[in-house]
């Protein structure tokens, strides 16, 4: 797995206390020293992922929402510059290649 492979420690299917004292799930958690990320993988639907960027604001860690198809352009204007990361992927192996990108940014950020 390429969180492994970078010396996170990975859970999947977990749950995540967010600010507001909801619990939110995740697909995947990766944790390393003080770095935690939350990642979501979905199909493209703005309806789900207006969702997960909704869920996104209440957690306090890095968010990767990794979605299947072209996300509208509006929410990756949204979330460019903020803690939430949308990466589009068309196939596994690009979802690979997206996710060790996207993980190198949040890295050399801290």
């Amino acid at each position: 797995m390429v969180l492994e492979s970078l010396g996170y420690n990975v859970e999947e299917k977990a749950r995540v206390e967010g600010l507001s004292g909801f619990e939110h799930d995740f697909d995947l958690l990766a944790r390393k020293g003080e770095k935690t990320i939350c990642v979501s993988i979905r199909p493209v639907n703005p309806t789900k992922l207006f969702s997960e960027i909704v869920k996104a604001i209440d957690i306090k860690h890095e968010i990767i929402i990794a979605v299947e198809g072209e996300p509208p352009p509006k929410a990756l204007e949204f979330t460019r510059e903020s803690r939430i990361k949308i990466i589009a992927f068309k196939n596994p192996e690009e979802l690979v290649k997206k996710l060790r990108q996207t993980i190198a940014c949040i890295t050399c950020k801290s």
